[in-house]
């Protein structure tokens, strides 16, 4: 079962040292899973894989070559659904972020911008606002000052998270 689950993660990820998150993956049938199941996975490379495949849906949705989230009425196991892998993120961003800075980064970059850009709650007007609110709450305040403009405004290295995950480079530093 792993070995299948990090064949579709590495089949769905191949290329990203070259394009980044600008273009679109194939996110059809031969890649699709529940890999929201597995951020806590205790296989690491399991866990940073499949934080990574959701980060790269937030990133091709943030570039532009693919919007990958649905919504219901559509079956769960043909399509990725924010309220998925939300909260899940949200449960285990602590220890994501203790092991995985730069991945963190990232994710919370894209859930961020996107959500800036036009607001979660008008893009998935029947996913419960609470966990919109929450997420805005948990990852981007503290103390009342936006963590993103103090500590993540300017994201890491693309070859940094590429390292932190365990794939290949392709570009120099």
């Amino acid at each position: 079962m792993i070995v299948i689950l990090k064949h579709k993660l590495l089949n769905l990820l191949d290329g990203i040292e070259i394009g980044f998150f600008d273009t679109a993956k194939n996110w059809g049938e031969e890649t699709n899973d529940y890999y929201f199941k597995y951020f806590n996975d205790k296989d690491k490379d399991l866990r940073s894989l499949s934080i990574l495949a959701f980060t790269a849906m937030l990133g091709n949705w943030y570039n532009g070559p693919a919007f990958v989230f649905r919504a219901p009425p559509l079956p769960h196991k043909q399509f990725y659904f924010i309220e998925d892998y939300l909260p899940p993120f949200l449960e285990n961003a602590v220890s994501i972020n203790e092991e995985f800075p730069v991945l963190y980064s990232y994710t919370l970059f894209y859930l961020y911008e996107l959500d800036k850009r036009k607001g979660f709650e008008n893009v998935f007007p029947f996913v419960d606002h609470n966990l919109f609110n929450q997420m805005r709450s948990q990852l981007f305040n503290e103390n009342g000052k936006d963590v993103l403009v103090s500590r993540h405004s300017k994201l890491p290295a693309f070859n940094s998270l590429l390292r932190e995950v365990g794939l290949p480079t392709f570009f120099s530093d």
